[in-house]
C-alpha cells in the first residue's frame, strides 16, 4: 500500500494510505458528520474546492450504485454528474463493500473520476483540530510538502453552474412555474420541486433573469460553493427580482445571496456546518427540526434589515438559519429542505411557492 500524506498549512503532516486517484490535490480541509449518503455528498457541488473528512469510520461500506437518470441532466440517486470534492479523507478504505445495488467500490469511483483519497487517518483527531483551529488549507500529496493552488478555491460558482438553460416539466403540473438560478444546484432540490408539481426553468448563476420573469410565478436560488460575496452578478440580479415583488426562495448559498441583496452581511464560520443531523428551530413557532446542511458561511443575524425577520436558528451555536418576509412571499433557509442525503422534516418549505 502506497503511503500518502495530508500536509496542512500549519505544518502538520498526517500520514496515511492512498486510495482512489494517484494525483495530488489541494483544498480546504473540512469535515462532515454524515454516517450515510457519501455518494450524494461527494457529488454535491457545494463541496467544490474542499478536502472532505468523514468522521464516520465506515465510509464506502455499501459501495456506489449505478447512476440513474430521470431527465436531461437530472439524476435520481446522485446530486450531480460527478464528484466535486477535491479529495477524500477517511478512517479506513472499505475493500469489501456489500449492497444489492452496488455497481463499484468507493476507491474505484474515486479513481475513475481522478479524485485522490487518503485512508488510515485518525479522522476524529483531525476533526478536533479543525474545530479548535478552524478550517485549514491542505494538500493530499506523495511528498511531505505543503503547497497551495489558488485556483482551487476561486470562481467556484462559475465552475459548478450548468452553463445553459434547461426546462423541466413534472409528470403532474400544479400550475406554478418557477425560475431556478443554478449556483451549484443539488439535483435533490430539482427533484423536490418537480415532485410537488412545479414547472422549472433552470438558468446559469450569472444569467440575467429579467427576460423570463413575465412567464414565471416565483424564483428559487440554489445552493453552491464558496464565499457568497464573490457572486456579485447573482446578488445584483436578486435585487432586481425583489423590486418586482416576485415570490422568492433561497436555499443555502441562495439564502446568503438573498441576505446580501437586501443589505445584510455574511461571514465565514470557523469550521462550518456539514452533516445530516443539524438541529434548527423556527423562531416564531419554537418547533425544532433536524436538517441536512453543507455550508461554511453564515448570515450575520444582527444585520437583518427592517421588513425581514429571522426565521430559523441553529440550536447548536445560535447562528442564523433562515430569514423571511411572508407578506412579500420571500423566504430563505440555510439548511437543505430536500435532504438528499438527510432528513425530510422541512420539505414542506418548497410548497410555500404554490400559487
Amino acid at each position: 500500500m502506497e503511503k500518502v500524506y495530508l500536509c496542512l498549512e500549519d505544518g502538520e503532516v498526517v500520514e496515511g494510505v492512498r486510495f482512489g486517484s494517484l494525483r495530488d490535490r489541494c483544498g480546504e480541509v473540512v469535515f462532515t458528520t454524515a454516517m450515510t449518503g457519501y455518494p450524494e455528498g461527494l457529488t454535491d457541488p457545494s463541496f467544490a474546492g474542499q478536502l472532505l473528512v468523514f468522521t464516520y469510520p465506515l465510509i464506502g461500506n455499501y459501495g456506489l450504485p449505478k447512476p440513474v437518470f430521470q431527465a436531461l441532466h437530472l439524476l435520481s440517486n446522485f446530486e450531480s454528474e460527478h464528484i466535486w470534492a477535491s479529495g477524500v479523507i477517511v478512517s479506513s478504505d472499505v475493500e469489501t463493500p456489500s449492497h444489492y445495488q452496488m455497481h463499484q467500490t468507493l476507491a474505484s469511483w474515486l479513481e475513475n473520476q481522478q479524485i485522490p483519497g487518503i485512508a488510515h487517518v485518525d479522522t476524529r483527531a483531525l476533526t478536533q483540530k479543525i474545530r479548535d483551529k478552524g478550517v485549514l488549507r491542505g494538500v493530499i500529496s506523495s511528498s511531505k510538502k505543503f503547497y497551495w493552488d489558488q485556483n482551487v478555491t476561486t470562481q467556484l460558482v462559475a465552475k459548478v453552474s450548468l452553463p445553459r438553460v434547461i426546462d423541466y416539466v413534472p409528470d403532474k403540473p400544479n400550475g406554478t412555474r418557477l425560475l431556478l438560478i443554478d449556483c451549484g444546484l443539488k439535483h435533490g432540490i430539482l427533484r423536490g420541486l418537480l415532485h410537488i408539481g412545479y414547472t422549472v426553468k433552470r438558468i446559469p448563476w450569472d444569467m440575467d433573469p429579467d427576460p423570463y420573469l413575465s412567464n414565471v410565478d416565483g424564483l428559487v436560488c440554489s445552493n453552491g460553493p464558496g464565499d457568497p460575496k464573490d457572486c456579485t452578478k447573482t446578488i445584483a440580479h436578486i435585487k432586481k427580482v425583489l423590486e418586482k415583488n416576485i415570490p422568492f426562495l433561497g436555499v443555502c448559498l441562495g439564502h446568503q445571496l438573498l441576505a446580501l441583496a437586501i443589505g445584510a452581511d455574511t461571514y465565514k464560520l470557523p469550521y462550518g456546518h456539514r452533516g445530516l443531523n443539524q438541529p434548527c428551530q423556527d423562531v416564531l413557532t419554537k418547533k425544532a427540526y433536524v436538517t441536512s446542511q453543507n455550508h461554511g458561511y453564515a448570515v450575520d443575524r444582527r444585520t437583518i434589515p427592517e421588513g425581514f425577520v429571522e426565521w430559523f436558528i441553529n440550536l447548536n451555536d445560535g447562528t442564523n438559519e433562515g430569514i423571511q418576509n411572508p407578506k412579500r412571499r420571500i423566504w430563505s433557509t440555510q439548511f437543505h429542505p430536500e435532504g438528499y442525503p438527510g432528513p425530510f422534516d422541512t420539505k414542506w418549505i418548497f410548497t410555500l411557492l404554490k400559487k
